[in-house]
Order: structure tokens, then C-alpha cells, then sequence
């Protein structure tokens, strides 16, 4: 692939009241990503969903360069886990707006990203709507699924929800793990940016989860 590649990255990301503890450190760490992948080449643009007890979408198809920061105003825990409903929301619109752009700039490569540190515990949508569409979009359009959990099992979650679980990532709940994972997940996109797909969590990306628990 070339350097001229298009990519746009969804990102699911929880505000559900249990954040509130990580608060701090999801706003670096979400920025920290948005800066290193304004630093890699080829055209990227995103999309970001905020989720608690309901889903709102922040922004859509901002191109990287422009994509807004989180900061303590537009970041704010509370509420339940609606991550059904925030999975749901997040594939079909961004469908929605890839289908609407000009064929010449539709991405090569989709990413969708999903963080939370909990449970589904608020949603409307059943969990066997959410696998069947992540696994058409998966399997049939190569879109690239990327979870991080933390308080749970992150690799069971992925998979009852039809994602790769090599995709999926156990995130220790604190400051180091938050900013560990996003660091981890900021490569995998890097990855899939370059060469189409992303590689995975790796064991050294789990073993820095495994220590920031300690």
C-alpha cells in the first residue's frame, strides 16, 4: 500500500460513571493517540462515539489533522454501560457516511475501536444483533475491530460479540493501563494504516497490562 492510503477510525469510546476514576488519564491518553497518528502518513479521518447509559456522537469524519481533543468539559463520566447500543450505533452510521462520500476518497481501511472498563448493562439492542453486524462488516467489507476492556474478559466479550479475540485486549483499570492501552491500540491502527490490517495485541502489549495490575 501506498503512503497516500485512507483509513477512517471509529472510536467507541465509555463515559459510564465507573471512568470517573480514569478520567484524567482517558483524556491524555486519547489525545496522545490523536497526536501520533497525525504524525503517520496517509489520510485518515474519525469519527468518535461517547457511551453511558446512552450513545452520542461527538463528531463524524473529521480529518485527523482536525480531529477536536478531549478535554474535561467534553469528557465526563456517568451513568450505565449502553455498549450494545454504542457498538450498533457506531457500525451502522459509519457505514452510513462512507456509503455518502465521493468513491475517490471512501477509505481503504475501517477501523472501529472499542474501550470500556465494564459490562453491558443499559442497552436495547440484543448481543446477537451486535455480533451479526460486526461479523458482516468484519468478514465481508475487512473492516478491523479493535476491543479494550478492562473488569471483565475481554477476550470472551470480543468473541460473543463476533470480534477477533487476538483483537482484544484486558486492560488493568488505572492510570498506567489506560495509558498503556492506548498506546497499544495507537500501534495497531499505525499497522492497519500501512498495511491494511492491524496485527493485534501482542504479548508484550498484555504483559505491560499485567504489570500496570500489580
Amino acid at each position: 500500500m501506498t503512503t497516500d492510503t485512507t483509513t477512517h477510525i471509529t472510536f467507541v469510546l465509555d463515559s459510564s460513571g465507573s471512568m470517573s476514576t480514569i478520567r484524567d488519564d482517558t483524556i491524555g491518553g486519547f489525545n496522545t493517540f490523536l497526536a501520533d497518528q497525525q504524525d503517520e502518513p496517509g489520510r485518515a479521518a474519525v469519527t468518535l462515539y461517547d457511551f453511558n447509559s446512552g450513545v452520542e456522537q461527538v463528531y463524524e469524519g473529521k480529518p485527523i489533522s482536525k480531529a477536536p481533543e478531549l478535554d474535561e468539559e467534553t469528557y465526563t463520566p456517568g451513568g450505565q454501560t449502553a455498549l450494545h447500543d454504542a457498538i450498533a450505533t457506531a457500525v451502522i452510521e459509519t457505514d452510513d457516511h462512507i456509503e455518502k462520500l465521493p468513491a475517490a476518497v471512501q477509505p481503504e481501511t475501517v477501523i472501529v475501536v472499542v474501550l470500556t472498563d465494564g459490562k453491558e448493562n443499559a442497552s436495547e439492542t440484543p448481543q446477537g444483533r451486535v455480533r451479526e453486524l460486526v461479523e458482516t462488516y468484519r468478514l465481508e467489507h475487512d473492516w478491523e475491530f479493535l476491543f479494550i476492556g478492562a473488569n471483565q474478559d475481554a477476550a470472551l466479550t470480543a468473541r460473543k460479540m463476533g470480534m477477533d479475540t487476538d483483537k482484544s485486549l484486558d486492560m488493568s483499570h488505572s492510570g498506567e493501563g489506560t495509558q498503556a492501552a492506548y498506546e497499544s491500540t495507537s500501534r495497531n491502527i499505525s499497522e492497519a494504516r500501512q498495511q491494511g490490517e492491524a496485527g493485534g495485541f501482542t504479548n508484550e502489549d498484555r504483559q505491560r497490562q499485567s504489570e500496570a495490575d500489580e
